[in-house]
Formats: structure tokens, sequence, C-alpha cells
């Protein structure tokens, strides 16, 4: 009786050991599948959220290049200065910034600090110059000189930076823009006026009419926008004449696209001929601030047009 009782205990030692092997073994592998499991996903997750954090990224800083360098929040004052405009393109840095953060909501496509809902004709970039409004008696503005085609150009140095920037930006997209004329004195303004009247005269015009072909081709002395400091003409290398050939150029094509970004517009266009009373004039940019020059452009309108409209 007692050998077969201790069988009988061996027998069932044996199978408890068999069945706890069994379920360390069970265990064991469930253990070794979770294990093998979890760093087959966390390459992928953690590559996820990398590139989320880089695109990003990638966005705050090329919205923050876009905005940092727009001069329309520069100060309003003007005075009369051959000094360079680093300070001033400091602050209209600073005060783009702080007012894109304290509305971060407001994210249109404009991209300069200026109101986009009101348009103040008494702003500095939105004088009007024509020839009903002649530039005002006395008027100045802080110079500031860009570099090109061999000398220094003269113009405000609220909208140099911008001009400076354009002429970059073409020239990495494998288009040069020349500058060929800028800010003009009265002075200087009545001289080419005058000689063009005579060139008139010559060819047998009256001096009555000659002075008046004369004014669709030269502004009046006193009306120009290039008293102004805030225009431009622009050539390039290929085509340097000032006609209408100008806008078969690559380098025309490149400025009717971009030139509202750096807060330029095409001041005189074809069709506009009867209320600029100016020739076309596809060579010549004005400075008036990017929420304006995206409207004018988008909406192919003179100046006189835009500041009837939206001016305030």
């Amino acid at each position: 009786m007692a050998t077969g009782k201790k069988k009988h205990n061996s027998s069932g030692g044996i199978l408890g050991t068999i069945l706890i092997l069994c379920i360390v073994t069970v265990c064991a592998v469930a253990v070794g599948k979770s294990m093998l499991g979890a760093p087959q996903e966390n390459p992928d997750t953690s590559h996820g959220v990398q590139a989320s954090q880089t695109d990003t990224d990638s966005d705050s800083t090329s919205e923050s290049v876009s905005t940092s360098s727009a001069t329309d929040s520069a100060s309003a004052g003007q005075t009369s200065s051959e000094g360079t405009t680093d300070t001033a393109t400091e602050e209209s840095s600073s005060a783009s910034t702080d007012t894109e953060s304290s509305d971060p909501s407001d994210k249109s496509d404009f991209v300069s600090s200026n109101k986009t809902d009101s348009f103040d004709k008494d702003a500095w970039y939105m004088l009007l110059a024509n020839p009903d409004h002649p530039v005002p008696d006395g008027y100045t503005f802080e110079q500031a000189t860009i570099y090109s085609a061999g000398r220094n150009w003269v113009m405000d140095a609220r909208c140099a930076e911008e001009m400076k920037a354009m002429i970059a930006a073409a020239k990495e997209d494998g288009v040069e823009l020349i500058l060929c004329s800028t800010y003009r004195t009265i002075e200087t303004q009545t001289k080419n006026f005058n000689n063009k009247v005579k060139e008139y005269m010559n060819k047998g015009y009256s001096e009555e009419d000659a002075k008046k072909v004369t004014a669709t081709i030269i502004a009046v002395p006193g009306t120009s926008e290039h008293h102004t400091g805030m225009a431009a003409d622009i050539v390039t290398p290929s085509y340097q004449r000032l006609n209408a050939g100008f806008d078969q150029t690559d380098a025309y094509k490149w400025l009717e696209a971009h030139c509202a970004e750096y807060g330029y517009v095409l001041r005189y266009r074809k069709d506009k001929t009867e209320i600029t009373k100016i020739i076309y004039e596809p060579w010549h940019y004005r400075y008036v601030g990017k929420e304006a020059a995206t409207i004018m452009m988008n909406e192919k309108l003179s100046f006189e047009e835009f500041l009837e409209k939206y001016g305030t």
C-alpha cells in the first residue's frame, strides 16, 4: 500500500511540473511577442511627429521672413537726410512683427502691417502725384541709395529696402532688373520737360501743342511721381528702351507677377491713359504699400481709381 501511494504522488508531481512549465512557456512567448511588437511601431510614429514639427517650423519661418521686411509701418515723418536706411529698416521690421503678434488670427493674403479695411489718403505711401495733384511745396523725405547699373539711385528710405529686395528676388529667378531713373528734383524734371518741348517744336509743333504732347510723356514739373522718391523706371540688360516693347520682356512678366509682393505697382497702364493722363509706361513702378499694391494689381486699377474706391 505504501509503495502504491508513493507512485501516485510521484506521477502527480510530474504532471504538476509539466503543467507549470507549459504555463511559463506560454507566458514567455506572449511577453516576447509584446516586446518584439513595440519597436515595429515606434520608428514610424517618431518620424511622423518629427516631420510634422519640421513642417510647422518651416511654415513659421517662411511667414516670419515675409512679414519682417514690411516697410508700411515706418514713421510717416519726412525729413531730408543723406544717411543710410539701417535704422529705419530695423524699426520697420520690429513694428511689423509687433503688429502681427498682436492679432495672430488675422491671416489674410496680405503681408505687410497696413490695415486692409482702410487706406488713409494722408499716409505717406498714398501720396498722389499727377497733373491735378502736384507734390506739396517743400516736400522732403529721408533718402536712401540703391546701387544699380554702375551708380547709386536715390529713393525714399521707407520703400528703398523693398526695391532692393525685389531686384534681389528677380535675380534669384534669373531675371535682371536695372534702375534707370528714380528720384528727380523739380529742376531736373524742368530740364527734361523743356528739352522735350523743344524737340517737338523742332518738328513743327507750336509751343502750346508741344507742351501738351510733352505733358503726356514727361510729367509737368512739380507733378511727377519721381519727385516723391517712391517711383522707379526699370529696364533689363536685353531691353533698355523706354517704350511699349518692354512689356514683351521676361523682366516685365516677372514684375507683373511679383511687384505687388514688394509694395510696387505698374503705375501707368495701357487702358488707363485717359485717367492718368500719362502714356502707357510698362517700365514705371510706384510704391503704394503691399495691401494696396495687391488690390491694384489684382483688379488692374490705376492709383486714381484705387484711391476713389478704397481711400479714406
